[in-house]
């Protein structure tokens, strides 16, 4: 299924108003971690990142850590 150009909602969970995990100005002094994951899973992370107009990057931080605090990990 290919995902062109339709409208998606906004997702208040994920803006640029809600980020919660730290920022930090320096990136090269960020930890890198290279993982594998499912083809899907990237997918939605790509469409997460085209949405709110955050880096794949920052989706990710701030999906791992949003389903970390709720798995009472952090």
């Amino acid at each position: 299924m290919k995902f062109g150009r339709r409208k998606m909602l906004n997702d208040p969970r994920l803006s640029r108003n809600n980020v919660r995990v730290p920022r930090r100005d320096n990136y090269q002094n960020r930890p890198v971690l290279s993982a594998t994951i499912h083809p899907d899973l990237k997918r939605t992370l790509v469409a997460m990142s085209e949405r709110t107009g955050l880096s794949i990057s920052q989706v990710t931080d701030e999906v791992l850590y949003t389903g970390l605090v709720e798995m009472q990990e952090l």
